[in-house]
Order: C-alpha cells, then structure tokens, then sequence
C-alpha cells in the first residue's frame, strides 16, 4: 500500500509510456485504467478523451496531486465523437458538474443527463444513476448519503470539497426512475406516447394470474362454469392478499403542490386524485371489529397521527405468486379503514378478468359482511371500479397464522384448510413483502409525496422484478421434486435400494481410505 502512494517503482520509467517523452509526471488516480504507467500531460488527456471522469494525479517529486482532466486541457463537445474539436464551439456559460462513480467532477462543456431541461448546470452518468438506484432498492441508501459517498471518494479531507449537488441529484435520479418505466413499458414506440400511458400499465404484472392475451385459452369468454368440472376451475381462481404497513408513514413535510406526484396512477399506486376526491366523502366512517379475538382496525385508528400524511399504506397483493398488484397501493390517512381498503382493492382488479376471486384479509370476517353493499352504494363516477362476477364466485379468507385469535366460528368458514383449489396458499405472502420496504421507511417518511411515490415505486417494482426472474429456479426445484416422487411411485423397490447404496457409501467415505 505504501508503495502505491509514490510510483511503485517507476523511477526508472524516465519516459511517457505512450509517446516516450521525457520526464512524465501524471497517472490516472486509484489505477482507474489498470495500470500504474507515468504519461506527459498532452496523452494523459487523450488517453482520457473517452474516459472523462476518471481522476487523473501529478507527481511533484514527493507525492502525487490530484488533478482534473479539465484543468489539463481536456474539452467535451457535444455533438462530435471524442477528441474531435468542434470548429464552431461556443463555451458554455458556466462550469459543468458531472456525477460519477469516481465522484464528482468538474468540466466545462459536457451534459449527460441534466438535472434541468433549460441551463442546466450539473449531469450525472448513466452508470452512477443505475449504481445509485440498486444501493437504494437493496440497500435502501438514501440519496444524501450516497453523494455523500462520492463527496468523499473526490476529496476525503474535506478541505476543497465540490459544490453541493445533492438537490439536483435527486432530480436526475427521480426523472431516471420515470423514463426506465416508460421506455421498460413500451411507452417509447407507442404513438400515443407517454401521454397515452394507461392506468397500472407501468407496473410489472404477475405472470401466472389469469390474464387475457397471455395465459387463458382462446374462447375464455365462452366457458360453460355450470359443466366445468371442480379439478380443472380451480386453474382460473384469481388469489388476492390485502394488508396494512404502519411502518411506512409520511410526515407532511411537503405540499403537494411543491413536490407533486409525476405518474399519477400509472404504476403500483392508486390514481391519487380520484383516490383522495373518494375518501372525503367518507371520512367520517367508523369501523369497529366485531371479532373480539382480533381487533387490528381498532387499535389501529388509535394511532397517533398528529403532523403526519399519512399513517401507513394499504395494499393487495397476488397471495399466491407474492406480486405486488397494478393500482394496489394506497396512502392510509387514519388507520385501517373500509373507504381505504374498499378503494384499492377495486383499483387493483382494473381491467382485470374475473372467474373466481378468492380475497385474503386478515380481517375478512368483517371485511366481508357488507361488502357488496359497499360497492354498489359507490358513485357513477367510479362504475369503472365496480368488480363484474356472480357474488357465489369472491370467497373471502383469513390467512393461516393470523386464524386463531378470531372466534372460532371464523375459524372453519374462513380457513384455506377447508377450501377445494386453495392448494398449499396461506395468505400470509404479504406480510413477507414489508420486511423488504419496512428498512426505507426512514427515510421515505421526511420526503414530500411525489418523492416518496417515486421511490416507493421503484422498490415494488424491482421487489417485482426479482420474483419474475426468480421463478426460473422454482419451476426447476418443482419439477426435480416431481422427478423424485414419480421414481418413488413407479419403482419404489428400486429407490429403496439406491438409498441404501447411497448410505453404505456415505458411512465409508471417511473411514475408508483403500
């Protein structure tokens, strides 16, 4: 390590490593290019030409100084492939900053992607945008810390440190989040464009759910229920899990107005304006559980919510294949109410193909009561909301852990025990969900709403994501346990004595050196 603070033994290189001039004195800085070579002045700038925002250093006969590309001589012209000088250059008005992975740097004339459309005074790569982006959906880093980080990696002292980027970071990675779901959705070769973006089409949809044009038969429309027999209906069962996060509450930090939501209903929340226009024509309800062994709803209206937003979210999820439902998401105000639960549950069946729908809820034995009634009394406005099924095919259940304080007469009504096509569903998916969103939740909760939506946002999305692609490997273990239990049911005899052979040779192993 001491070695590598002076020049490793590259007294001897008396010459540029690139053109042999004698005498040079610059290095790109932590060995960015792999490789410790000295270079004169004018080639470490073209060496750089391509690589801007490496860190470069100068030795000055003790130790090496940092240095900056742009201070060297080197110059982005946008519009032109690098090292090509533009004949017709007009110098930029004011010293651009660029946010890397190697920090955060100085140049005159570059814009990767500006923090503002008009003027803009600070860009930042690709690379450290993306970089910053999956710290933040695993990690759960927030964005002032990260700069932090940079701030750090270009100047650890502290004593020359670069400007403050941290607001305009946060816009660059807030327009970043928006434009990867437009351009992942489609969105870029449609005609109608962003503007066209339907209401949930951004987010990621479970692919095993029953969906039209992906999954269901041709002539689904046409399925005789009444013949259909009970083993095969099940395929077409609809699973839905709903629950409530106290966790992720917001402080009313900020207005709407100043930091208003960009995607409004596109992804994973509700329509926000038609959500909040709803509620305050019910927010004088009341609700009371009427199970005596489980009183969520009403300890939960006695949270304090004294300076908050809002006191948490509710949700629905896909209960058996753990996805976070389009439109299924949705600010709470005061606690677990009907209005709430009733509203996003209705959102998340948007456009949605209905055969059975079978409701999770670990309050469903009340939950349920009324809640045709419910539907039916919602405004014409909202007909677009109203679920279209016989009531015989939306069966509600209460998922298998949270059971037993209820009353038992819930317990046999309202079990996955008890009903035919519920396989090995528990109901409980949703509660894993949480530990994953739970660890941003300080942080999320001091951001004004359309920051907090964006980034929740993208942390259901890449939750989403990792399940789709995750699924490879299930399918593969599944169909290796298939594999085994089927040698068991057609050669059992034969399996027993493998085992045998295989336990013989385990015992002898490590005992047996011959």
């Amino acid at each position: 390590m001491l070695r590598l603070e002076g020049r490793d033994g590259l007294a001897s290189w008396a010459t540029c490593a690139s053109c042999g001039q004698e005498d040079p004195k610059f290095r790109c800085a932590h060995q960015l290019c792999m490789g410790p070579e000295l270079f004169c002045q004018a080639c470490i700038v073209a060496k750089h030409a391509f690589l801007p925002t490496h860190l470069v250093e100068e030795w000055n006969d003790e130790y090496f100084e940092r240095r900056t590309l742009y201070k060297l001589g080197l110059i982005m012209q946008l519009g032109h492939p690098p090292g090509y000088a533009c004949p017709t250059a007009n110098p930029a008005d004011k010293d651009f900053v660029i946010i890397d992975l190697t920090g955060v740097h100085y140049l005159m004339r570059v814009r990767l992607w500006p923090a503002t459309v008009k003027n803009p005074q600070t860009c930042a790569t690709f690379a450290v945008v993306r970089m910053f982006q999956i710290m933040n959906c695993l990690g759960k880093i927030s964005a002032h810390d990260f700069v932090r980080t940079l701030e750090l990696l270009t100047n650890s002292d502290g004593l020359n440190p670069p400007p403050n980027r941290q607001r305009s970071f946060r816009h660059i990675v807030r327009q970043y989040r928006m434009t990867q779901m437009m351009k992942r959705a489609g969105r870029g070769h449609a005609e109608s464009g962003v503007h066209g973006t339907a209401q949930g089409e951004l987010a990621l949809r479970c692919r095993a759910c029953p969906q039209d044009g992906h999954n269901l038969p041709d002539r689904w429309n046409n399925i005789n229920w009444a013949e259909m027999p009970e083993d095969l209906s099940y395929k077409y069962f609809l699973f839905l899990a709903q629950d409530c996060n106290f966790r992720l509450i917001n402080r009313a930090v900020l207005t709407a107005s100043n930091d208003p939501i960009v995607d409004d209903g596109l992804g994973y929340f509700v329509k926000h304006a038609q959500y909040s226009k709803y509620l305050r024509a019910h927010v004088s309800e009341e609700e009371i559980s009427s199970c005596s062994g489980f009183q969520a709803m009403f300890l939960a209206n006695k949270k304090r919510v004294k300076g908050l937003r809002t006191t948490g979210v509710g949700d629905v999820t896909c209960a058996r294949h753990n996805m976070w439902r389009p439109n299924g998401i949705g600010d709470l105000q005061l606690g677990e109410r009907y209005a709430n639960m009733d509203f996003i549950l209705f959102s998340a069946l948007l456009n949605t193909i209905i055969f059975y729908l079978i409701i999770s809820y670990d309050i469903a034995c009340q939950y349920g009561k009324k809640f045709w009634e419910r539907m039916r009394k919602m405004p014409e406005e909202y007909n677009e909301y109203k679920i279209d099924v016989a009531e015989d095919r939306v069966w509600f259940k209460v998922p298998n852990f949270h059971l037993p304080p209820h009353k038992r007469p819930c317990h046999s009504p309202f079990s996955f025990h008890w009903m035919w096509g519920a396989g090995r569903t528990h109901g409980e998916t949703v509660e894993q969900n949480w530990e994953f969103t739970n660890r941003a939740a300080a942080s999320t909760k001091m951001m004004g709403l359309g920051s907090r939506h964006a980034t929740l946002e993208d942390l259901f999305g890449f939750r989403n994501w990792q399940r789709l692609v995750a699924w490879e490997g299930q399918v593969h273990r599944d169909t290796f346990e298939a594999f085994n239990e089927a040698l068991e049911e057609k050669i059992p005899e034969l399996v027993v004595k493998w085992k045998e052979w295989v336990h013989v040779w385990e015992s002898k192993q490590h005992t047996d050196v011959s």
